[in-house]
């Protein structure tokens, strides 16, 4: 199993394929297994490199909040490790968050964000997912989330799906997760930061809630906008092939 032991945490990451490199960055409660529909589109032209974010999957559990700029200090060893130096790099959900830190401190080739946020979300929700999670499991937070509607029509309704979305939630950690919330409700505000990244790449489902941030970013004047319609969240998962085509 392919383990980076960094000074306070180890790290799980996968590679697939040989060419340009390319980096996923995955979603909250997410984890290399995010990006699978994804990698078989662009492994057979790219070296794609999709890690599990520290307090996910199989990477380590660390103690304490996990900030974005901890998460962006892991990407960075991460890549000093495997040599890369200059990577497409592609962030989605909180992996947006991650990316703009990471690009904002060190050179990209591409920047793609996926359902972004450019600073902290509402904490409201998140108080009771982690209430949720720490009371019940990350399976319960998955069903509650698909009771309460928040999770796109396609994953729900199609058993596939669903299930491999209820696995990779399940992998899981309850204190990561809780550690990368926290983080997350801590996140700096980027809104000023924007423009400072050059061109990049914006990528929203019609139906992802999170679509209400692209004002913010097109602000900058240097976005490349594409909107995947009838999709949420998880383009990923939902579109993958019109996603890949979408990326580079």
């Amino acid at each position: 199993m392919p383990i980076v032991e960094l000074s306070d945490v180890d790290l799980y990451y996968r590679q697939v394929g040989e060419g340009e490199p390319i980096v996923l960055i995955h979603h909250l409660a997410g984890s290399v297994e995010s990006w699978e529909f994804v990698e078989e589109y662009l492994s057979s032209k790219y070296r794609i490199i999709t890690y599990d974010l520290r307090g996910h999957g199989k990477s380590s559990v660390p103690p304490l909040t996990y900030t974005i700029e901890e998460h962006a200090k892991d990407l960075s060893r991460l890549l000093d490790y495997l040599g890369i130096d200059e990577p497409i790099l592609i962030g989605h959900s909180i992996g947006s968050l991650i990316a703009m830190e990471y690009a904002l401190r060190r050179p990209v080739k591409k920047l793609v964000l996926i359902g972004a946020l450019y600073r902290s979300p509402d904490p409201i929700p998140y108080m009771k997912y982690m209430d949720i999670a720490r009371r019940f499991g990350m399976e319960a937070l998955a069903l509650y989330r698909k009771t309460n509607g928040e999770l796109p029509p396609k994953i729900v309704s199609d058993r596939e799906l669903w299930n491999k979305f209820v696995q990779i939630y399940k992998a899981t950690p309850i204190v990561g997760y809780l550690n990368t919330v926290r983080g997350l409700l801590e996140s700096p505000n980027y809104e000023n930061e924007i423009d400072k990244l050059g061109e990049f790449k914006l990528i929203y489902g019609s139906e992802d809630k999170l679509k209400t941030n692209k004002d913010i970013f097109m602000r900058a004047g240097k976005v490349d906008y594409s909107e995947i319609q009838g999709v949420g969240h998880f383009p990923n998962m939902e579109e993958p092939e019109e996603l890949s085509r979408l990326l580079l």
